[in-house]
């Protein structure tokens, strides 16, 4: 199994929180967010690469390890794209399985993705976004006719491709997958509630 992990450039990830906090707090936030990530995968033997799609080629390269593949945004503004694209790339590989992680995951812990792995049984696997019908996390058999839903109602609408496809689909509840950080109100619920992370550091030590 190959992971797909997104990073947008840092100037430009959670602008939609720009109006409380200022242009460096969202790249360092970004930057823990995204370590998180990586930390949680790496250890697990049955993710063999972790393809982290980004133009923030200088910043990943303090990653020294063998399973991190670097590889530029692909030429293309949508989003679902960059992730058909790369799927595609790995189909080509002659790996069997992929799956997919959002960053913006605040409470991630490698036992939460080793979860979502062992629910997994065939075709797709999926975890909501708690708060909005999104996509969080999934894991998609290849080879694949499945194109990728990502946007508004995301979630729905994998549901609705993967049926049209005739791919089994399994629904995976882990609630620590289904939190996302999208606005001032998750931010603030995180900062009372958080476990204890780099994140729960960051969020700590700034006075939103």
């Amino acid at each position: 199994m190959w992971a797909i992990i997104p990073i947008n450039n840092f100037n430009e990830s959670f602008s939609r929180l720009s109006n409380v906090l200022n242009k460096k707090q969202r790249e360092e936030m970004t930057q823990i967010l995204a370590t998180q990530v990586l930390d949680a995968l790496t250890p697990i033997a049955s993710v063999e690469k972790i393809i982290v799609l980004s133009n923030e080629i200088e910043w990943l390269s303090s990653f020294w390890n063998k399973k991190i593949v670097v590889l530029p945004e692909p030429d293309t503004e949508q989003f679902s794209k960059k992730i058909d694209n790369t799927a595609q790339w790995i189909q080509s590989q002659g790996v069997t399985a992929m799956l997919y992680l959002s960053i913006d995951l605040p409470y991630i812990q490698q036992e939460d993705i080793e979860n979502l792995i062992s629910q997994h049984i065939s075709g797709l696997s999926i975890v909501e976004a708690k708060k909005d019908n999104g996509t969080n996390a999934l894991i998609l058999d290849l080879p694949t006719k499945m194109e990728f839903q990502f946007g508004p109602n995301s979630f729905s609408k994998h549901l609705a491709e993967a049926r049209s496809k005739n791919i089994n689909t399994t629904i995976v509840n882990i609630e620590c997958l289904s939190l996302d950080l999208d606005d001032w109100n998750d931010l603030h619920l995180f900062k009372k509630n958080s476990v204890e992370s780099k994140f729960s550091q960051f969020i700590n030590q700034n006075n939103f």
